[in-house]
């Protein structure tokens, strides 16, 4: 369910191991690409024994977003109630559990994606995963499942750790490229390389500083540090973290301008030049 960024190399994946396989999504252009891919895939959700929800979640408005993941959870519910839901999503704590106890559902896993298009052949949909189960009979058959795909599972407690942990990794990567930033701004103050500096800590055997490049971007880190703080207010370290990815943002934007207007002035000056 999704054949998006994550959901369109899901299904294939699956699809190779399961033959009985059909993608799901409410955008018509999204089904007809899977299908010139030589897969099943329909606008209509299909009666299943395994739901795969690989939708996307966001934060809007000051809040986080799981109505994707609801309106797939509903669905499924009505069609098989006793089918194994595998979340690949991002969800913020307790949405499965609370997905399960409001729609009456038995077998719930949660198993985020750790999906990296830069590098889809190191990090791919087969890669080590973490996953959470509402009980042992979830767990087994989601344990089942993943090991057909062969896929490894680092299997935890709860629920609630399987879905922590995808918002603490992000957070956690966006914590060291502000950092990193924060120190590049740093060093441009006081005329000194960061490059050098970079090269030199990463020396140490317990330290490995990140780049500082255009700023935090993309879909998922931005997203969920704002997430995690949404569950657990009180973080100042990620609001600052935050703060210092703005900051090195704004200088870039500042420096862009300046240079810009110096091309500009130049390029008025030649022309003046020129015509004289």
């Amino acid at each position: 369910m999704g054949l998006g960024n994550i959901g369109l190399p899901v299904v294939q994946h699956i699809s190779k191991m399961y033959k009985q396989t059909q993608g799901y999504d409410i955008s018509q252009e999204a089904v007809s690409a899977v299908k010139k891919m030589g897969i099943d895939a329909s606008i209509k959700l299909a009666y299943a024994d395994i739901y795969v929800i690989a939708v996307n979640t966001w934060h809007r408005n000051g809040c986080p977003d799981m109505s994707a993941i609801e309106n797939c959870t509903k669905q499924v519910a009505e069609l098989n109630p006793y089918a194994l839901i595998c979340f690949e999503s991002t969800l913020t704590n307790g949405v499965a559990r609370e997905l399960a106890k409001k729609y009456n559902l038995s077998n719930i896993a949660v198993c985020p994606h750790r999906w990296w298009k830069q590098e889809e052949d190191k990090h791919g949909v087969v890669q080590l995963r973490v996953l959470g189960a509402l009980n042992q009979e979830s767990q087994r058959k989601a344990l089942d499942f993943y090991n057909t795909l062969g896929i490894p599972i680092h299997v935890v407690s709860s629920l609630e750790i399987a879905e922590l942990s995808k918002l603490v990794e992000n957070t956690y990567y966006y914590l060291r490229i502000a950092y990193a930033e924060e120190l590049k701004l740093l060093c441009n103050k006081n005329m000194l390389s960061f490059e050098e500096l970079r090269e030199a800590v990463n020396t140490k055997w317990n330290v490995d500083m990140a780049e500082a490049r255009d700023g935090i971007g993309g879909e998922c880190l931005p997203k969920d540090i704002k997430l995690l703080m949404s569950a657990y207010l009180d973080m100042p370290l990620l609001q600052g973290a935050i703060i210092a990815d703005e900051n090195y943002r704004a200088e870039l934007t500042h420096k862009k301008f300046s240079t810009t207007s110096h091309e500009n002035q130049r390029k008025e000056r030649d022309t003046k030049t020129y015509n004289i």
